[in-house]
């Protein structure tokens, strides 16, 4: 039996050691995220010029509507692969073959919904789009099931390199088709938003072949499958919920106000959102490095995390608060100068995000997925509350307002749980140490080898 001081210095040996690893990692999917991130922008940028806010406006909304069906009708079985495949119970033939029966099912579904939704609800639900970008972008609603099913798989098995190109497609591809689309003639609306689902195809049929190269053939667990949908179900309120806390309120600007607003707040969520990329760059390796590690090495990793990236998130804010008007003007020009105030008013709530992200690996370790959906239903809850108060009186302000709340929101949940059932200490998440320089050292041994 270890003393507790032998199991501490074995618990920091192995963090350390996954922590390299980790770094690692997390510093070739950055890669792949800052390379995402320049195409986006160039894309973004390329296309707010091209159309105007209102045309903008309109792809936005028109783009949500396939996304809006993928997640109703999804049974959030992204997290189980990845939950299950850590438990190293079932082969990836079983995995790969399970998938794809759920995608195609759960695309008729989710197509099926869509039409019945259109028939009944033109005029209220799809105001301002016309119907031949609607069918165009709704086509797209079977690659989000394939490339978010098959990239869980390749993400479980630590494939981070193929999760991350399969994912980054949306990106590259994007703008490749928007830049052959300027050269033959020219881009508008309808050339936008097939480069937009063409990324979509993509990534999803490179996610499909690199899961069946892995699995050498396919083989349909029906048990594993109805697990896979079980554990998935347990988190699939909470996925409503999340939708509904923040994607939807475009949606909700658009009923109560017009498409030139959509357009400026969708700039300023862009923009604003490329804060994320060091969160996101890390939680893709993150949560299945935790689900197989112990609660121990767990929050280790987790604090390492947090503080890290929030420093880091925070000078980033920082410098897009005080350079926003030129941000904004390099991004979609004089016309959208109307975002900068959205911008600022994301601001603050995005640097808090940076902690309910990192937290979140710790619950998906505990296997929390009910109180997972809580915490989703909660903010689902008051985000709601805050767009129906706020857009209607401040347009796009108001729902740049309503989601930095919310985001505050989540973060006070959040460290509730953590000092109530992981560890009342809550400086390891937020002060840096020195200990921390190894992410660094990791890195530049990358570099040197």
């Amino acid at each position: 039996m270890l003393s507790p001081y032998a199991q501490d210095a074995v618990i920091s040996f192995r963090s350390c050691e996954v922590l390299m690893n980790l770094s690692r990692e997390s510093f070739y999917t950055l890669f792949f995220q800052i390379s995402g991130f320049i195409c986006a922008t160039i894309a973004g940028m390329i296309i707010a010029r091209a159309l105007g806010p209102e045309n903008k406006g309109i792809l936005a909304v028109a783009m949500l509507c396939p996304y809006i069906f993928f997640v109703t009708f999804n049974p959030t079985i992204e997290a189980a692969v990845i939950y299950r495949i850590g438990k190293k119970e079932q082969s990836i033939k079983a995995f790969t073959g399970s998938i794809l029966m759920l995608s195609f099912a759960f695309s008729i579904i989710a197509l099926v919904g869509f039409f019945i939704t259109f028939a009944q609800f033109r005029e209220s639900l799809y105001k301002g789009i016309e119907q031949k970008y609607l069918m165009i972008a709704i086509s797209s609603i079977p690659f989000y099931f394939i490339l978010y099913y098959f990239s869980s798989i390749l993400r479980g098995r630590m494939d981070i390199k193929g999760y991350n190109i399969s994912n980054q497609l949306l990106n590259f591809t994007n703008i490749l088709f928007i830049l052959i689309f300027i050269t033959v003639s020219s881009l508008n609306l309808l050339a936008a938003i097939i480069a937009h689902i063409s990324g979509i195809i993509f990534g999803g049929i490179y996610a499909v072949i690199k899961a069946l190269k892995m699995a050498k053939g396919v083989y349909f667990d029906k048990r594993l499958g109805l697990q896979l949908v079980k554990d998935g179900g347990k988190l699939y309120v909470g996925s409503i919920a999340t939708f509904i806390s923040f994607p939807i309120n475009l949606f909700i600007l658009n009923y109560y106000a017009n498409s030139s607003e959509v357009g400026f707040y969708s700039v300023a969520y862009a923009i604003g959102n490329t804060l994320l990329f060091l969160t996101i760059s890390l939680e893709i390796v993150l949560y299945p490095k935790i689900a197989q590690a112990t609660m121990d090495e767990a929050i280790k990793l987790t604090e390492i995390a947090s503080r890290q990236i929030l420093i880091l998130t925070a000078v980033g804010a920082l410098g897009v608060a005080l350079f926003s008007r030129y941000i904004v003007l390099i991004y979609g020009g004089k016309s959208f100068l109307p975002s900068v105030k959205p911008l600022l008013l994301l601001l603050p709530g995005v640097v808090l995000l940076v902690i309910p992200k990192a937290l979140n690996s710790i619950w998906l370790r505990k296997g929390w997925f009910f109180q997972m959906t809580l915490i989703a239903v909660s903010t689902a809850i008051i985000s709601l509350a805050l767009n129906f108060l706020l857009i209607p009186k401040f347009g796009a302000n108001g729902a740049a307002m309503a989601i930095s709340l919310t985001y505050g929101f989540i973060f006070v949940v959040e460290i509730v749980l953590y000092t109530r059932y992981v560890k009342n200490d809550l400086r390891r998440l937020f002060i840096p140490e020195k200990t921390d320089t190894a992410i660094y050292r990791d890195i530049i041994r990358i570099f040197n080898k």
